[in-house]
């Protein structure tokens, strides 16, 4: 888990590009001149931790070059068949990509299981090659004009490189839909995000970027399996995906939530390893209804774990400065700020813990997916009988303290009245197309990515093209990108087994009928673990690591309330004064859930004031 950084032109004098993120590679910096380009590097040592295995790493002939960041954890496995024809100096995984790149190009993706970002580069050929991992779980942006090519993990390494880059107004709009700037874009015109499963070829000027894996081409490949079949499979997955997760050389643990998703990577991290296992819980202070301290707990006894209860008094009016800039564009997901927080506290006990991102998306986790099979029980109903109704629901007032339920609920009802991508897309947005042209003064068309999404999967069953596009655009853009960038903040590495790519292919082969059943969401995990864990466990209601937020916006954010959000603050970034008093009243009376609406505002003037001032 590092930061890599790469150019083909003279750097601006005193720049500070290799220092400039160095917290996500606290343990080794260092870049040197190859052939045309400039590759730097700055290191977290987890796996051979001895300094021959820093990087920039140079192949033995001498002409191939690597930057990496990521984890490939069956890089043992590969190892063994390139052995006979290459001579190893480390122990590392960074040694093994290159070496699996000479000898295969970019075949070579095909081998790797794990989340990596890198690059590699042909001195006697000129040519870069780089990629990124199937899920995006390892972010890497570039720019290019005519002559000039950059690549980063971060966008603040490529500001420090190229001045002068101009806001992109499209990503501004999309960050207000959907709360992130989805990839390809970036919040900067100039700047674009490498999608995940793609890799590119660049020389002399010419880049070729092309894609590797899609989930959808796994669709239906094994619909008709029966149950027995799918959960002998699905535990022999799960369990490989965890064991290779668990190979580091330094000290490893769990973040553990008493949720279905962390409870299920306890069981198989117990299952191998004979020690007991490392696990790390949130909590706050004064927020009981937020708080899974207790399960955890009950968890952790049963597992007999070395538990630690991490109990925070997040200050939000220190910590969303800090946010704002290590994600370098505007992110709209509070959640980001407890991830920050945790992986700070955990870093005191560990370096590398696994988590359950994912879950929701694989074994159907999530409300909405529920909401998709209510919809395939009532689309006969005419849309106009829902458009009729609209304005009742409109009147129920709606619980401002931060639980969005009965925001979600009203959104289902409006959203049944409109053509289904256009449905599903209003579950997973906040600002309405409307909503965008009302609050600016000058309005622009901007590219909805969801829909796009939803469209292009060749599938009419409802569940598999909610959870794809969920894979392809929520996951990413907003679950990936605040992990990795709040993690990195604290130099500190998370490990996804949940989204291990063989898991994605053979959960979206079966029939989306195990994703849900008998009203279950999460049967298979859940059938996984009957009797392997406390029933409370299995049969508990979801809740999610949610912020507080009603408790933020009524104390901690107040101040940035009344500046952030003042008629002159407004104005100045060419916004609708009077549309955004109207959502504070909105929250304010109770009649409206405006809470993340509020808050993406505030994070996009603080975004402004970091960036633009």
């Amino acid at each position: 888990m590092c930061g890599i950084i790469g150019f083909n032109f003279k750097a601006p004098e005193r720049s500070n590009f290799l220092s400039i993120a160095d917290y996500r590679g606290p343990d080794n910096s260092s870049s040197s001149s190859y052939g045309t380009f400039i590759l730097g590097h700055n290191r977290l040592s987890i796996i051979d931790l001895t300094e021959v295995a820093n990087q920039p790493f140079v192949s033995a002939c001498g002409n191939y070059v690597i930057v990496f960041n990521g984890e490939v954890y069956n890089y043992k496995e590969i190892r063994k068949k390139l052995e006979s024809k290459y001579a190893f100096r480390t122990n590392s995984d960074t040694e093994v990509i290159l070496y699996n790149y000479i000898e295969k190009k970019e075949k070579c993706l095909e081998d790797f299981i794990g989340m990596f970002a890198f690059t590699i580069y042909d001195i006697k050929n000129d040519t870069l090659f780089g990629a990124r991992d199937r899920l995006g779980i390892k972010p890497f942006v570039y720019y290019q004009n005519e002559k000039q090519f950059a690549f980063a993990s971060e966008i603040k390494v490529i500001k420090e490189l190229v001045k002068g880059l101009s806001v992109n107004h499209e990503a501004v709009n999309q960050y207000l839909r959907y709360l992130y700037v989805p990839s390809p874009n970036s919040i900067y015109q100039e700047v674009k995000k490498l999608e995940p499963a793609h890799y590119f070829y660049y020389k002399q000027g010419n880049l070729k970027i092309t894609k590797y894996w899609d989930s959808i081409d796994s669709i239906g490949l094994n619909r008709d399996l029966k149950e027995g079949e799918i959960l002998e499979k699905l535990d022999h997955l799960l369990n490989d995906a965890v064991r290779l997760r668990m190979i580091a050389d330094v000290e490893l643990g769990s973040f553990l939530s008493g949720g279905i998703d962390s409870s299920t990577i306890l069981y198989y991290m117990a299952k191998n390893s004979n020690k007991p296992i490392n696990t790390f819980t949130l909590g706050f202070a004064g927020a009981d209804k937020y708080d899974e301290t207790s399960d955890a707990k009950r968890m952790a006894a049963h597992f007999n774990t070395n538990h630690h209860e991490i109990i925070i008094h997040p200050n939000v009016t220190d910590l969303l400065p800090k946010m704002v800039h290590h994600f370098d564009e505007p992110f709209g997901n509070p959640t980001s700020i407890l991830i920050h927080e945790l992986t700070k506290e955990t870093k005191k006990y560990a370096t590398v813990a696994l988590a359950g991102d994912g879950g929701d998306e694989i074994f159907g986790g999530y409300y909405r997916y529920k909401a998709a099979l209510l919809y395939n029980k009532i689309k006969f109903v005419p849309r106009l009988f829902w458009k009729a109704l609209n304005p009742f629901f409109k009147l129920i007032s709606e619980d401002t303290s931060g639980n969005h339920k009965l925001r979600r609920v009203k959104t289902f009802v409006n959203s049944l009245s409109k053509p289904v991508d256009e449905m599903y897309e209003d579950w997973v947005a906040y600002f309405s197309i409307k909503e965008i042209n009302t609050l600016f003064k000058v309005q622009q068309d901007f590219d909805r990515v969801v829909l796009d999404v939803f469209n292009a999967i060749p599938s009419q069953d409802l569940i598999i093209k909610t959870s794809i596009t969920d894979l392809k655009t929520f996951l990413v853009n907003n679950l990936l990108a605040y992990g990795d960038a709040m993690s990195m903040a604290n130099s500190f590495e998370v490990r996804l087994p949940l989204i291990d790519h063989r898991i994605i292919e053979f959960m979206t082969s079966i029939s989306s009928d195990y994703r849900i059943k008998d009203g279950q969401t999460k049967y298979l995990m859940k059938k996984l673990l009957k009797g392997k864990v406390p029933d409370e466990i299995i049969n508990k209601p979801k809740l999610g690591l949610n912020p507080p937020m009603g408790m933020w916006l009524k104390n901690d954010l107040n101040g940035f309330i009344s500046t952030y959000l003042s008629k002159e603050s407004v104005e100045k970034r060419g916004m609708n004064y009077q549309f955004v008093s109207q959502l504070l009243k909105e929250h304010n009376s109770g009649k409206k859930d405006r809470s993340l609406y509020l808050w993406s505002l505030i994070v996009l003037e603080e975004w402004h004031r970091q960036n633009l001032n």
